[in-house]
């Protein structure tokens, strides 16, 4: 039976690599099958990550029938014949059923062999300018990314593991807390890896940013620690409602409102009297725009209110009306030049 279009809304990663026509479409695409498949990721836009989660597996299995040698190719072929012995009569339609059996063992042990390779490989997701995304990890905590940011992890995790990620750009993350009581075992540990910070978590939220040569951590519930990578023998504790800085090899910690650095999750942006520099960094690190500033004493200038992120015209708007600002923007060049009225 034909699949529906609302079918695919709730499709999650084993639906996908268990779909004939997604299948085909990554193993043989034709014209037919990308008209659908870009249809589909059109109308649901949060298929995309699955998409191409299960893109790679399915790749990777054709990348280990690629590397399996001729001789391992004959040792496969062989074991097959073996367990397929049959009677010779008819002798021709026997050899055809023992053909096609023995290509679909081949095929289940080379499918078999991609999964098991791909379970081992890593998981890297990038967000583009502009677009929010939220990853569920193996062990369900979850991970919203900020945009121009990037998560990598193990693609799978046991007990034998810390539960480990690495964060470039800014994410909000809560971690689903697995120690109840008793020593604290490797896999109830959960490390994020930043460019100069390890900060470890049993189960909490909290946001990071790491931007710039500056990295902050935010901490709204639960408690962490945190490590500098070159002195890990120094350990600073993070309560709730308090953020760390690093920046030029010092840590500063200090007590603000958290909720306020993690609102761009929601959609919200708050502002309580920051320098307009620090806006326009945002400006071009979230949405890729280059700034440009004819009076540096603009960016001095500070801004206090509550906008949306996620349309960057209204932001810009609001700067310009009021600071009373000029915004000249470039859509391809992405300028932006900022003037005094």
């Amino acid at each position: 039976m034909e699949k529906q279009l609302s079918d695919y809304q709730s499709y999650a990663l084993k639906d996908l690599i268990n779909d004939k026509s997604f299948m085909l479409w990554v193993s043989q695409p034709t014209k037919e099958l990308d008209l659908k498949w870009s249809s589909i990721q059109q109308i649901y836009p949060g298929l995309s990550p699955i998409i191409r989660e299960a893109t790679e597996i399915i790749l990777s299995m054709h990348f280990e029938t690629a590397i399996l040698g001729k001789n391992e190719q004959q040792e496969i072929w062989n074991t097959i014949a073996a367990r397929t012995t049959l009677s010779v009569n008819p002798q021709r339609s026997i050899s055809l059923w023992a053909r096609y059996a023995a290509a679909a063992i081949l095929v289940g042990v080379l499918f078999t062999a991609g999964l098991f390779y791909s379970s081992f490989q890593q998981v890297s997701i990038q967000t583009p300018y502009g677009q929010l995304q939220t990853v569920t990890l193996p062990d369900g905590s979850q991970v919203t990314l900020n945009a121009n940011s990037h998560i990598k992890y193990d693609r799978s995790w046991d007990d034998s593991e810390i539960r480990e990620v690495w964060i470039e750009g800014e994410a909000f993350l809560k971690v689903n807390r697995l120690h109840k009581n008793g020593p604290v075992k490797n896999h109830q540990r959960f490390i994020v890896h930043t460019g100069a910070l390890n900060v470890e978590v049993l189960g909490t939220s909290f946001n990071v940013n790491d931007r710039r040569g500056r990295t902050e951590v935010a901490l709204l519930d639960g408690k962490i620690s945190l490590r500098l990578r070159n002195e890990k023998d120094k350990t600073l504790i993070l309560n709730p409602g308090e953020i760390v800085e690093y920046t030029g090899g010092k840590l500063d910690k200090k007590s603000i409102n958290v909720v306020e650095y993690a609102s761009w999750k929601d959609g919200k942006l708050y502002f309580r009297n920051v320098p307009l520099v620090k806006i326009f960094n945002y400006l071009e690190d979230t949405y890729g725009y280059k700034v440009r500033v004819e009076d540096p004493q603009i960016l001095t200038r500070k801004l206090s209110g509550a906008v949306s992120s996620k349309n960057d015209k209204v932001l810009l708007e609001l700067i310009a009306v009021t600071l009373n600002l000029s915004i000249t923007r470039n859509n391809e060049s992405r300028e932006l030049i900022i003037k005094t009225n």
